[in-house]
């Protein structure tokens, strides 16, 4: 088994990383960063035994009143009743009194449930066919008031389902981007057509003259640049289309499935994560192509991404430990 946890955060979000703490065995990742003006403390965490969390708590004593946001799989449900599919003994387990005295400290509060306070749903499918809600997002009390939504999605390529919320302090802070043309749209035929079509309808109604050839160049670069957003946009609309109703029925059958569990349910929820699991697919290669463009483009000249692969270059050449003659593990100055 391998274990690892990571904060991904929004290239166009404006963040300032301040401090990054990483915890034993690849259990869990603090962040520390400043967004704007406001300080935060962003953790991501995998549940252990209690002796974990409460070297968390130990460890999140150094953030002192910043507020905090933590999320992940804590391997551990908070209310035995509306926590879990299959009615519980009344027993609390040392891993969940180590949880609620995190909260107690640090004054969290579970934004899902607050959000919904007598819902009951679930992120994760054991083995035996029973539902969980282990998958949580502790945030400081303080934060509550700019918090309006708080939702589980849909399980589909993993076996946990993934736990969103809103947070209004980081709305509308996105930077513009530049169009930029999507060459595989090219390798289409319907695109190929339609090129073909705009430019000899162009020339139809603006003849060539000598004087203004480049004038005629820059208008139909326009007019192509309208005819391929115009087509890129409507295909994108009618994938996402696809997407939302091919999620929206792996949705209902898992809330069939939750309700009353048969084979043959879960045999045709599988075939529609399979399905929905082929768009993502596609999604991905085409993020990869995206990146080996990059690297083809700008790999060699001096810019942000040369810098950061040295940057990686060098931290791999880096020698943290050497062992001296009697076999001890020794740490070197860096």
């Amino acid at each position: 088994k391998s274990r690892g946890v990571v904060i991904l955060i929004k290239k166009n979000i404006p963040f300032t990383k301040i401090k990054v703490m990483k915890g034993e065995e690849g259990l869990a990742i603090m962040l520390f960063l400043e967004i704007v003006t406001k300080n935060a403390s962003v953790h991501w965490c995998g549940g252990g035994d209690p002796t974990f969390f409460y070297r968390l708590n130990t460890k999140l004593k150094q953030f002192n009143d910043i507020p905090i946001i933590m999320g992940g799989d804590f391997n551990e449900v908070l209310d035995l009743q509306l926590d879990q599919s299959i009615k519980a003994k009344p027993h609390t387990s040392g891993t969940n009194r180590a949880i609620h005295t995190l909260i107690s400290d640090f004054n969290l509060v579970d934004i899902w449930r607050v959000v919904n306070p007598t819902t009951r749903d679930y992120t994760f499918f054991t083995q035996h066919n029973s539902y969980l809600r282990i998958d949580l997002f502790l945030i400081s009390r303080s934060l509550l008031g700019d918090t309006f939504a708080a939702d589980i999605e849909i399980r589909t390529i993993s076996d946990h389902a993934p736990i969103s919320f809103t947070h209004l302090g980081i709305l509308g802070l996105e930077r513009s981007r530049n169009w930029c043309l999507n060459e595989s749209l090219l390798q289409l035929p319907e695109v190929q057509t339609l090129v073909k079509k705009a430019i000899s309808d162009f020339y139809k109604h603006n003849p060539k003259r000598e004087s203004d050839t480049g004038l005629l160049w820059d208008t139909l670069k326009a007019v192509l640049r309208g005819k391929l957003i115009s087509y890129a946009t409507n295909r994108k609309k009618e994938r996402l289309q696809k997407t939302i109703e091919l999620e929206q029925e792996i949705k209902d059958k898992e809330l069939a499935l939750k309700l009353n569990f048969s084979l043959d349910s879960f045999h045709n929820l599988q075939y529609l994560k399979y399905e929905f699991n082929k768009l993502m697919s596609q999604k991905v290669e085409f993020a990869l192509f995206r990146v080996r463009q990059s690297y083809f483009e700008a790999g060699e000249k001096a810019s942000k991404l040369l810098a950061y692969r040295l940057r990686k270059l060098t931290t791999s050449n880096n020698i943290p430990l050497i062992k001296n003659e009697s076999n001890r593990q020794m740490v070197t100055n860096r």
